[in-house]
């Protein structure tokens, strides 16, 4: 085995140290040198300053007198006694008068601008004018002679360089001792070390002081006696090993007990197709008879034995039996059989750790009750919850497939649309559960006299509309007229008091009066207007020349205000606090929208004038992004204020992208999911519980909280909980306005607190108008509270 050659520690210490004291030397002799030349620069400063008056007075009285022999002898005097090395006199028109030191037409050097002591010259080029009495009369150029001054350079350069040396050589004499004398410990903890690595772990270096060559040394003898006792545990592991066998087993036993409590049946099976292993649900599923012992034998030979009969024989022997020849996961198999169960098969391949496949597992479940649910769930999907009659949705549906039909076999199609007169009168003023009651009874007289082929749907609200395949205006015409007699002649009380029932009619017949689905929608619903302008109780066939009325000149105005607002900024935010029952603390706020009336600017419109038909002609969909928006900004601006709680109408359930939409303008806001809340309504939940449902998910797998509003209010509310996995149940304000007072609300409210809890949902009561409706809820144990008992909405809250 080759070592690699190091240098020891010691002589890397001392080649740094030595390194950076020649740095040291270097940067102080540089310094040294660079203030010698600074005071020669002044020194020679100092003597021009005494030259050059001095020269000026000596040579100007013999320059006015042009004494040229005097002037010879005056330079030839100044430059032997004042340390001059030549001067050449020049009158005022530049002719040489005179010279010392330098020979006859020699060229004159060039004057210095500045006196640089580390150049390599002999003088210091410079000149001096020669006046006299104010009046100039020639030049003197001279050069100062500047061997002194490199003397002195070179001399400080050696002094220098040798006390640099003799610092250097006495410095690597004391480190050379000291790096020896603090490495001496660590050569011995090197030789530990590589007996350590050879095996010997019993070695053990003394221990010398308290620094850090005496800790390291400590912590190596711990690292030592550390892995004499990992070598002493995995002696210990071996005969532990042993324990674990003994435990695999007891867990193996543990396994099999759990395969055989579940409520799949497990079988386990080898490369051969033999039964290794099967639980008692295995057998149960497919009703083996002797089923004791089936270890072994063929899986084919096993389930000839059941006495189940297949509803596709031919299914089962392609594909379930076919995935037992193959090496990969199968997809889920669905086996029908006569009884009407339906099992799913999964298979999966069993392998060993280096991939070798030793066998297969097979799980099976009966399915049936799951399918059941499912195809439940699509019935409430396309039903209204409340009537049981198809809703919106399935409407579209039906509307589209029966235009197609027509268009197909070029026949005919009438629709019908109607809705119940005073019927938001009524609502209000005997409450919600009495407007319920009107329409299911509605529902089930104008059921009685629809065809078979014909359909009758519940699009919201107090609205109706029948398709009439194949039918004309005079079949369309006596139905509405059946129809619209019926609803007048239904007897209904409520609470002792009688109530009477009319409705409006609109007939609209393709290809008559449409030529596609929107135009007959449009006109049968201008049609059922008709029917109100003339009195109500009444039905109409749509009429072109009366489809400028007043009501839908009055919708139509209000769509243009809804766009001109959404269009100009003129919705706005009022925010009313929702609070915690048992403290009193503000818990989140729940976002209202108003819009502003331009022809009064200082009044707000109420959202009951323009929310009802925003609904209608789906303009409510682009209120609910604006008021999203909004709000998230707002929360983006504010990161201080509770979380918001936003209205979304029934409309944007169906809009699959709304979700998409929300997700990406919080994450471009920067916004946490958490602190934004969506409300929708129970209703609009029930009515399409599909689109619910997914709507939901969707929000919920990013981090918001649903709200489900208006709760109690549908038909069946608890049975619909577990579809609908709202966070929140905001319990309607219809059980709450009067809990003082009626012991039913207090009942019903009671439950609806009790099912929330055991669902781990928390509950809001709205419209909370006074301190006895507050107690009570408290006393009830619902979890937090909203109205005007506590907060009115207002519009302070602003992202600006």
């Amino acid at each position: 085995m080759t070592r690699t050659l190091h240098s020891p520690l010691w002589l890397k210490l001392l080649l740094g140290t030595l390194l950076v004291q020649i740095t040291m030397l270097g940067v102080l002799g540089f310094q040294t040198m660079h203030d010698l030349q600074a005071r020669q620069r002044t020194q020679m400063d100092n003597r021009l300053l005494e030259l050059r008056p001095l020269l000026s007075a000596a040579l100007g009285n013999g320059l006015f007198q042009h004494d040229l022999a005097g002037i010879q002898e005056l330079l030839d005097s100044l430059r032997n006694e004042r340390g001059i090395r030549y001067l050449v006199l020049f009158d005022e028109q530049g002719k040489q008068l005179a010279a010392s030191g330098i020979a006859a037409g020699t060229p004159l050097p060039a004057l210095d601008a500045d006196f640089d002591p580390a150049a390599d010259r002999v003088a210091y080029n410079t000149s001096v004018p020669i006046s006299l009495a104010g009046e100039l009369y020639g030049t003197l150029h001279f050069g100062v002679a500047t061997e002194s001054y490199q003397l002195s350079q070179t001399r400080t350069l050696h002094q220098t360089l040798l006390l640099g040396a003799l610092m250097l050589a006495g410095s690597f004499i004391l480190l050379l001792i000291i790096s020896y004398w603090l490495t001496r410990h660590l050569r011995t903890l090197a030789r530990a070390s590589e007996a350590m690595a050879a095996g010997n772990l019993n070695v053990h270096v003394p221990v010398t002081g308290t620094g850090e060559v005496g800790q390291l040394n400590q912590a190596f003898n711990a690292m030592a006696s550390s892995l004499r006792g990992r070598v002493e545990a995995l002696q210990q592991a071996e005969s532990i090993q042993r324990h674990y066998l003994a435990e695999t087993r007891e867990e193996k036993a543990r396994l099999l007990a759990l395969l055989s409590a579940m409520n799949m049946g497990i079988l386990f099976v080898s490369v051969g197709n033999r039964v290794v292993y099967y639980n008692p649900v295995f057998s149960q599923i497919w009703m083996i008879r002797n089923a004791d012992n089936l270890v072994g034998r063929e899986v084919a030979d096993v389930l000839r034995d059941s006495a189940c009969l297949l509803a596709r024989p031919d299914h089962f022997s392609k594909h379930v039996m076919g995935v037992m020849s193959t090496h990969e996961s199968s997809e889920s198999l669905e086996i029908e059989m006569t009884d009407g169960r339906v099992i799913t098969q999964l298979t999966y391949p069993v392998r060993e750790q280096d991939g070798r496949i030793i066998g297969r597992i097979l799980i099976f479940e009966d399915v049936t009750r799951e399918r059941q649910t499912a195809e439940q769930l699509v019935y409430l999907a396309e039903r209204d919850s409340l009537t049981g009659l198809y809703n919106r949705r399935r409407f579209e549906d039906e509307l589209d497939r029966m235009l197609t039909d027509a268009q197909r076999h070029t026949d005919s199609g009438a629709l019908l649309f109607f809705d119940l007169d005073e019927f938001k009168y009524i609502n209000d003023t005997f409450g919600h559960r009495a407007g319920d009651a009107m329409l299911i009874r509605v529902a089930g007289e104008v059921g009685a006299l629809v065809r078979r082929n014909e359909v009758l749907c519940r699009l919201g609200g107090d609205e109706f509309a029948i398709l009439m395949p194949g039918a004309g205006e005079v079949d369309a015409q006596s139905l509405a007229e059946r129809i619209v007699r019926a609803v007048a002649q239904i007897p209904f009380r409520f609470e002792g008091k009688s109530l009477r029932l009319t409705c409006s009619l609109g007939v609209a017949v393709y290809p008559q009066h449409a030529s596609n689905a929107e135009e007959l929608v449009a006109h049968a619903d201008a049609a059922m207007y008709q029917a109100k302008d003339a009195g109500k109780n009444a039905w109409r066939s749509y009429r072109a020349d009366l489809d400028t009325s007043r009501e839908m000149v009055q919708r139509m105005n209000w769509g243009e205000r809804i766009s001109h607002a959404l269009e100009h900024d003129l919705l706005v935010l009022h925010y009313q606090g929702v609070f915690h029952t048992q403290s009193g603390a503000l818990a989140h706020l729940e976002v209202l929208v108003r819009m502003r009336d331009e022809n009064e600017p200082g009044q707000l419109i109420m959202p009951g004038h323009f929310i009802p038909l925003a609904e209608k002609n789906g303009q409510i969909v682009l209120i609910d992004r604006y008021v999203l928006q909004h709000s998230i900004a707002l929360l983006a601006a504010k990161p201080d204020i509770p979380a918001l709680a936003v209205n979304i109408s029934g409309r944007s359930l169906d809009d699959a992208t709304l979700p998409h939409f929300i997700t990406d303008t919080l994450r471009a806001a920067q916004v946490a999911p958490e602190r934004l809340m969506i409300e929708i309504t129970e209703t609009s939940a029930l009515s399409d519980m599909q689109d619910a449902q997914r709507f939901i998910e969707a929000l919920r797998h990013i981090g918001c909280t649903i709200c489900l509003d208006d709760f109690g209010t549908g038909f069946a509310s608890f049975a619909y909980l577990k579809h609908l996995k709202a966070d929140i149940l905001k319990i309607d304000g219809l059980f709450i306005r009067d809990l003082t007072h009626d012991h039913d609300n207090r009942i019903f409210v009671k439950a609806i607190v009790d099912v929330a809890r055991g669902l781990n949902k928390i509950t809001v009561a709205e419209f909370v108008e006074t301190r006895e409706i507050y107690d009570l809820l408290k006393t009830l144990g619902v979890d937090m509270v909203q109205g005007y008992f506590l907060d009115l909405p207002s519009g302070g809250l602003t992202a600006k």
